[in-house]
């Protein structure tokens, strides 16, 4: 769940600064009321947003032209977020990732994966915003990952 709606007001400058350098977010999970939800929000705070319910449609966004920043749903129950995740590193690909779960152990979960972004949800949307702007900046995504071809054994 989200918390603060209205965050999203105080949000819109800052995001309008940060993603005017043309990054498209891709929100992958397979709960659609929430995804759709998040998605809507984070279109509302001045993002370009592709919400996807699948690794496939997540990895096909992902190989789009121009910078992404993937943003997915670890806890989703057909493991799409985690699904994507494994087959960038698989691939040698790094791309931006912030990743959200309600999982109580999301932290150790992130570090098998090599994502270093994560929150906890529920989480109040000026959190996310934070973390989308820190993965999207150059320096941190060219070192957002290590390389890791792990997949969660849990």
């Amino acid at each position: 769940s989200i918390g603060g709606a209205s965050t999203v007001q105080m949000s819109t400058n800052r995001t309008k600064n940060l993603f005017a350098q043309r990054f498209r977010v891709v929100l992958v999970g397979d709960d659609e009321r929430f995804t759709y939800a998040l998605g809507e929000l984070l279109q509302s705070a001045g993002l370009t947003v592709a919400v996807v319910n699948t690794a496939s449609q997540a990895l096909a966004e992902l190989d789009r032209p121009g910078r992404r920043v993937l943003l997915c749903d670890l806890a989703a129950t057909q493991m799409q977020g985690v699904e994507t995740v494994v087959t960038l590193r698989n691939r040698r690909t790094s791309v931006p990732t912030v990743a959200i779960s309600s999982m109580p152990n999301i932290a150790q979960h992130c570090a098998v994966l090599g994502i270093r972004h994560h929150l906890s949800q529920p989480f109040r949307f000026g959190q996310l915003m934070d973390l989308l702007e820190l993965a999207a900046r150059p320096s941190v995504a060219s070192s957002t990952f290590s390389v890791v071809s792990a997949a969660l054994a849990e």
